[in-house]
């Protein structure tokens, strides 16, 4: 049996997502939450109620200190959910105790952040993993398992594109509203980052990126974005990121050419197609919830001590690719990996 606890709860979605997964996971128990000594109403504006009221609906026990939880309740694995700029002092604070740790995405706003959460993760022998990703997305995993038996041939190029909703999803006084946070930049290009470097099965080696703010007047960040990519195996990829969008639940769709043809799957219209020399023919878009099988597999590696299919430094390779991202934009020039 694995005992689990939630590790912050100043955010609008995380706390609850993960409490539910792992609620549903067999050989799981969610016994206890941290809200980090925060104040219950600063709690308030991002999570909707305070953390009393939050642990009292998921049955939980509360505590302020989370050395004190983990060691109180003899936990196995943590979720953290905090800000985005406290989750390496976090990770060094859980690390040496041994409990299994997941993420919420992104992990670091900082190349050092990063690092210093790969360095107390590998140091201590933790399994940790970051999340969510689009890794376990039913569509994009059977496009993935047919491009590595060859469907296409060797890649080419790829396509990712993500989009999720508006910054108005955030409540007013809610931190993801802090530059120092990082805002889409990080949080929206983490997906499609993460989904053209799996495919790739390389690293970029040089990024262009152009984006701006069109249609979010009060937000500090960027809200439509563009990314050209250059790998290291000489794979070309572009990312498309929208943050501009009246619905406000995430699709995404990923399109990989081949030196044999192309494979195409939306989010959007469940299905996958594969473009060949055979034809075109389509494949079903298995209906799943990416959190909670990507929770389920992590579950599973803290069990039985096994890394992650994303490993801690597979998520730092993101962050450096989202930061990139950034210097190129403000630059308005290709910066070099």
């Amino acid at each position: 049996m694995i005992k689990a606890g939630i590790m912050g709860l100043q955010s609008v979605y995380w706390p609850d997502a993960f409490a539910n997964c792992l609620k549903s996971i067999p050989n799981v128990d969610v016994i206890a939450c941290a809200d980090l000594g925060y104040d219950p109403d600063l709690v308030k504006i991002s999570l909707g109620r305070t953390p009393h009221d939050y642990a009292a609906q998921h049955n939980m026990k509360l505590y302020h200190n989370p050395s004190e939880m983990i060691k109180n309740e003899g936990l196995n694995a943590v979720c953290i959910c905090a800000k985005h700029t406290e989750i390496a002092d976090l990770v060094d604070l859980v690390a040496p105790t041994g409990v299994g740790i997941y993420i919420a995405k992104p992990m670091a706003t900082t190349v050092e952040a990063a690092d210093r959460i790969v360095n107390a993760v590998r140091s201590n022998g933790v399994i940790a993993s970051s999340g969510t990703t689009e890794r376990f997305d039913g569509g994009i995993r059977e496009a993935y398992r047919r491009f590595k038996e060859g469907a296409i041939g060797d890649l080419i190029s790829i396509r990712a594109l993500h989009q999720h909703g508006n910054i108005s999803g955030f409540p007013k006084g809610d931190w993801y509203w802090d530059e120092e946070q990082g805002g889409p930049e990080l949080s929206l290009i983490w997906y499609a980052g993460d989904i053209v470097r799996w495919f790739a099965g390389a690293e970029a080696t040089r990024v262009y990126a152009e984006y701006d703010n069109y249609l979010s007047k009060n937000s500090p960040f960027m809200d439509n974005g563009k990314i050209i990519l250059r790998f290291a195996n000489k794979v070309m990829g572009s990312i498309d990121i929208y943050f501009s969008m009246a619905w406000s639940f995430p699709s995404y769709e990923v399109e990989i050419v081949g030196t044999e043809g192309a494979i195409r799957t939306h989010q959007s219209v469940y299905e996958g197609t594969i473009f060949s020399r055979d034809g075109i023919s389509s494949f079903y878009r298995i209906q799943n919830n990416n959190l909670l099988d990507e929770m389920r597999h992590w579950v599973q590696c803290c069990i039985n001590k096994t890394d992650p299919e994303l490993t801690i430094e597979d998520a730092r390779s993101v962050i450096k690719l989202c930061l990139a991202c950034r210097e190129s934009a403000k630059s308005n020039n290709p910066v070099e990996i």
